[in-house]
């Protein structure tokens, strides 16, 4: 057989292993310095928005003149999933998200395609935004404050953001840069007397501001460009541009009849940190850029920056989320170096020092190699791959061990150490090789997992299939030729390790064989023994003693308040409340026993927005009544105040500005879905009533304890004035659109011109001076006629008053709100509040009295689908080991005895995370697909054990116990060595740790359990098998007793 020329051929090699080792470890050095360090995996959008603005609509107007034309559009696309559309005032954001896979170039063009046969935009209205959404992670954060000017200040944050796009950065998104404008404000009076209107000075603005290419002179001597060059760009500019001249040559300028000056656009975000005005700068890196390196860079020209700029400009990092890859990286390093010596100590006791330093390095060599195929297909080192690796190190050291141990056995019963290696590989090679096998299509059934979850997790199975792979070369071509020469070379044992051998073979022969004599005896008891554990486990899960969190995450260390007046009120009531914010914090630091600074390390308020919640929300609302605090706290390994006892304290210390309608305060997810924990989908109602249905649920979700930050999307808007063209009015010459429009450009402005200067685009606009307020400013407005009839807006329309609302969304052309909440992992989990919904008659309540229709977003809904995911994967999983267990042993039986051990791996995993309080999570489920290989593995080569023995001639039991017998050594070498070599990350300490440490509960309890279940539950199950087949021939022997008796084969 050639793989059995192979092995030998490498057991005698003398250079032969080396070499290949030698390879596996440089390969492995070179695909290290090749792969990326970050978070998170890389991973596709198959996403596409649209972003519109129609200055001064109000949100219903922006649903049915935007939204709804381009949906119908939308419905002739292919591969389209979802459409998620969200009207704000003045503002329309759409989201196409299509099927996985889908090839997004075309789409976009279709997109763009569809987007242009909407003829009935309003004319107002900007041009559509059309783009590709492309993952990025956030690198860090740049605050940039100090006492200057906002000009000053703007030009320092684009030098900032310049430098570092030439340095190699991918994007930077910038909050706080208000936009400027400039306005050109003419009096009514003024108008009236020169017979004008605000949209004809915008047209003559437009037509004599141009900067036009006149053509190329050519001369005898040179080639020169003509250009006209008459924009304006300054007020002064403006201001010098004419608007009238009449026949004796007068000519009237705009400054004669306006007053022109430059300003922040209205609405516009603003920042302060402390007493100055301050902008952010999020730094983002896109796919294929190692984020340590990245945040080198950038800390790099900071420093460099820093030299040169004012004292007194501050330039401050924060939310560095390179260090959590750093912290991340150094917690496995440190833990796996501690726990490498533990599985050598282990290894040592079992195997003798030079047998033990041969398969402990396996380990890091495996890694090596399987880190180069990772860097070979554009993988990444982040929080799943190396979770990856973490499972590994059971599957490697499972493997040597099989091998080594058996060739120590050989080598003992006199054979001699070349010939004991040669046939230790030839013997296992097949069993291991099988479990491999099926370890490896269990693992990379998680390819099936769709949507983002299959995005974060489709890294595992790759790297887990590398390691495995890169396991089997090491352990079967690198392995026996060390193993040769250790076992030849190997002196005489000493005194422990004889009287340790003697002690391990009296409890084998003794105490061993007794309990395994017995189990069998009382198989039918042992099994049924084993079944109420595994039931008893089950009912823990179903019963909610033991919860379920999908995806937990470390705490951040960033946590947030936002808040919001009624809608109208001044943004001046906004600015006082983010002061008081900051002031409460400082005071909440110092309640908690801090001096300043060492709680808080940086605070910053923002105007005229809210922070989403959600780690890349793409939506930035802006209004003058709404803000944020954002507040980042001493890195979480450093301080004892949790983030909910800072809310708490902070929540003491605040004094709540009257007029406040929310303030809700949460921390931030570090990683995991998009989404809360807790999202309910109303729909299929009118909007007041989908909003009393989301005013019950929130409040029902706001007493339960453990429930957090419990809000809406449909918030109340201002109050709307509603204009109805009188018959007077028409008669005049008046239409809707012709109202509209000069009310929209007396108190927005009507656009001359968009001039380039700089970084930014200023906007021109014409409009009256300030209005007055409220509706008697409307009242008192004139409007003129394409006639030239000029009247007062009050005999040209009614006036009527409504709420409406500042946001509506829209789910595939169905309004729809959403309540969301986040969920504090000691006290519940989403799983159980949903549950408790259902049971209370709170989702039933919300169908019958309200009327609307009630679905789980969010990350239930990502939970529920990964799950199912999960499912299908379980299943293909389980049918593929079998087909290789079937062709292994020749046998439809013997594949079932084998895999009946996977299910009791998920006893020890639960009793282990409720030792520990933990509950179950999505790392737990995919850990027990390791688990599940290791106890598979061991079978395995247990019952080819078995099989060789009855081969040899031996009765069923004696086959079963002599099988045992020889498996009990390695099973408990393998158990032993994968349990200490990841206990140290189970008592780790850290707040990063607490990511992998359902990782290591799982394997730790799991393999705890692994020798009574390989050792004692598989021989009783086999040994069952034993009786029905000979319950079978005996029925068959009574019906046909000429027939003459078939061989026992168990």
């Amino acid at each position: 057989m050639a793989a059995n020329r192979m092995l030998v051929f490498f057991a005698r090699h003398k250079v032969a292993g080396n070499l290949l080792m030698a390879l596996m470890i440089l390969f492995g050095l070179l695909g290290l310095t090749q792969l990326n360090r970050q978070l998170m995996p890389d991973f596709t959008l198959e996403q596409i928005q649209i972003d519109i603005t129609w200055p001064g609509a109000s949100t219903q107007d922006i649903e049915s003149n935007v939204i709804e034309p381009m949906e119908r559009e939308f419905m002739l696309l292919d591969n389209l999933d979802r459409v998620y559309a969200t009207s704000f005032e003045g503002r329309a954001v759409v989201q196409l998200d299509f099927d996985y896979g889908s090839n997004m170039a075309k789409a976009l063009t279709d997109v763009q395609s569809s987007v242009a046969r909407v003829a009935t935009f309003p004319q107002e209205m900007e041009r559509p935004i059309v783009r590709l959404l492309t993952p990025t992670e956030v690198i860090c954060n740049i605050e940039i404050s100090g006492p200057f000017t906002e000009s000053a200040l703007k030009a320092y944050a684009w030098e900032i953001r310049n430098a570092l796009l030439q340095r190699g950065v991918s994007s930077i998104r910038m909050s706080g840069l208000r936009k400027s404008e400039l306005r050109v404000e003419v009096p009514a009076e003024t108008l009236r007397r020169l017979d004008l209107t605000l949209d004809e000075i915008a047209q003559r603005i437009a037509r004599s501001s141009l900067d036009l290419p006149g053509g190329t002179l050519d001369t005898d001597r040179i080639s020169r460009q003509i250009r006209s060059e008459r924009r304006a760009r300054t007020a002064g500019e403006l201001g010098e541009l004419e608007v009238l001249s009449n026949e004796s040559g007068e000519r009237l300028q705009l400054k004669d009849i306006a007053r022109i000056h430059e300003t922040a656009a209205d609405g516009e975000v603003e920042r302060r940190v402390g007493e100055h005005a301050s902008i952010n700068m999020n730094v983002r890196r896109s796919r294929g850029v190692d984020s340590m390196l990245a945040q080198q860079g950038v800390e790099s020209y900071l420093d460099e920056f820093r030299a040169t700029a004012p004292a007194s400009l501050k330039v401050e990092l924060f939310d560095v989320f390179a260090d959590q890859v750093t912290q991340r990286v150094n917690m496995l390093l440190v833990n796996g170096a501690g726990g490498l010596l533990l599985v050598l100590a282990v290894l040592y006791v079992f195997l003798g020092g030079r047998p033990a330093f041969w398969v402990a390095i396996g380990i890091p060599i495996s890694f090596l190699a399987a880190m180069a195929g990772m860097a070979a297909i554009g993988l990444s080192l982040n929080m799943i791959s190396m979770f990856a690796l973490i499972m590994g190190i059971g599957i490697i050291v499972d493997d040597a061990i099989v091998v080594s141990e058996h060739a120590g056995t050989l080598y003992n019963s006199g054979v001699p150490g070349g010939e004991a290696a040669e046939r230790a590989a030839r013997v296992m090679f097949p069993p291991v090789l099988a479990a491999s096998i099926s370890i490896m299509e269990s693992v990379m059934t998680l390819l099936l997992v769709q949507e983002e979850v299959g995005s974060v997790v489709k890294e595992l199975p790759l790297t887990l299939g590398f390691v495995i792979a890169a396991s089997l070369v090491e352990c079967f071509l690198v392995l026996p030729m060390h193993l040769r020469t250790a076992l030849t070379k190997q002196g005489k044992p000493a005194p422990w390790r004889i009287r340790f051998d003697e002690g391990f073979a009296r409890f084998r022969q003794g105490a061993f064989t007794r309990m395994l004599q017995t189990a069998l005896r009382q198989r039918y008891a042992s099994v049924t023994t084993a079944v109420c554990l595994f039931l008893l486990s089950i009912t823990m899960m179903a019963t909610g003693r033991l919860g379920f969190d999908f995806f937990p995450a470390p705490e951040s260390d960033l946590v947030f308040a936002n808040f919001s007046f009624t809608p109208g009120a001044p943004r001046r009531e906004s600015e006082i409340m983010v002061a008081e914010l900051g002031r409460s914090s400082r005071a909440a630091e110092r309640s908690l026993g801090y001096a300043p600074g060492e709680l808080i390390y940086f605070g910053v308020g923002s105007v005229a927005t809210r922070d989403p919640g959600v780690g890349n929300a793409p939506l930035e609302v802006s209004a003058d009544h709404l803000g944020v605090y954002t507040i980042e706290l001493a890195p979480g390994d450093t301080r004892e105040v949790r983030n909910e006892a800072f809310i708490e304290a902070w929540k003491r210390e605040i004094t709540r500005s009257p007029g406040v309608e929310k303030l809700i305060f949460f921390s931030r997810q570090v990683a995991g879905p998009p989404g809360n924990d807790v999202e309910l989908s109303l729909s299929g109602a009118s909007l007041e009533d989908m909003k009393a249905a989301a005013v019950y649920a929130a409040g029902w979700l706001s007493a339960v304890p453990g429930v957090d930050s419990v809000d809406d999307d449909l918030p109340r808007g201002k109050q709307e004035v509603l204009l109805e063209i009188t018959p007077a009015g028409e008669a005049m010459g008046f239409s809707a659109a012709e109202v509209a429009r000069q009310v929209r450009n007396a108190y927005e402005g009507a656009l001359a011109d968009r001039v380039p200067r700089d970084e930014e685009e200023l906007r021109v606009l014409v409009k009256l001076p300030e209005a007055g307020p409220g509706e008697a400013g409307l009242r008192s407005l004139y409007l003129r006629s394409r006639s030239g009839v000029e009247a007062p807006l009050t005999e040209v329309v009614d006036l009527r008053q409504r709420v409406g609302f500042s946001q509506i969304r829209r789910t595939d052309g169905v309004r729809q709100v959403t309540v969301s909440a986040d969920i504090n992992p000691t006290m519940t989990t989403s799983g159980q509040v949903i549950r408790a919904m259902q049971e209370q008659g709170v989702m039933r309540t919300i169908r019958e009295q309200y009327g609307v229709a009630i679905n789980f977003l969010g990350r239930a809904e990502q939970q529920q689908m990964a799950l199912e995911d999960f499912q299908m994967a379980a299943m293909v999983a389980l049918g593929s080991i079998y087909i290789v267990l079937a062709w292994v042993f020749a046998r439809y039986a013997m594949p079932l005895v084998v895999m009946s051990v996977i299910p009791f791996g998920l006893v020890g995993a639960i009793l282990g995370h409720l030792a520990f309080g933990f509950n179950l999570s999505m790392f737990s489920l995919v850990a027990l697909l390791g688990l599940a290989g290791v106890l598979v593995n061991d079978s395995i080569i247990l019952v080819s054990a078995v099989q060789r023995h009855r081969d040899e001639g031996e009765p069923l039991m004696d086959a079963l116990l002599h099988g045992a017998q020889e498996r009990l050594r390695p099973v408990l070498m393998t158990s032993m060595t994968t349990i200490v070599g990841v206990t140290p990350i189970l008592f780790e300490g850290s707040l990063q740790a607490q990511l992998v440490q359902p990782l290591a509960i799982t394997l730790v309890f799991g393999l705890a359990l692994a020798p009574p279940l390989v050792l004692v539950y598989v021989p009783c199950v086999m040994a069952i098998g034993g009786d029905l087949s000979r319950w079978s021939r005996v029925r068959r022997a009574r019906r046909q007793p000429d027939a003459r008796p078939a061989s026992l084969t168990g």
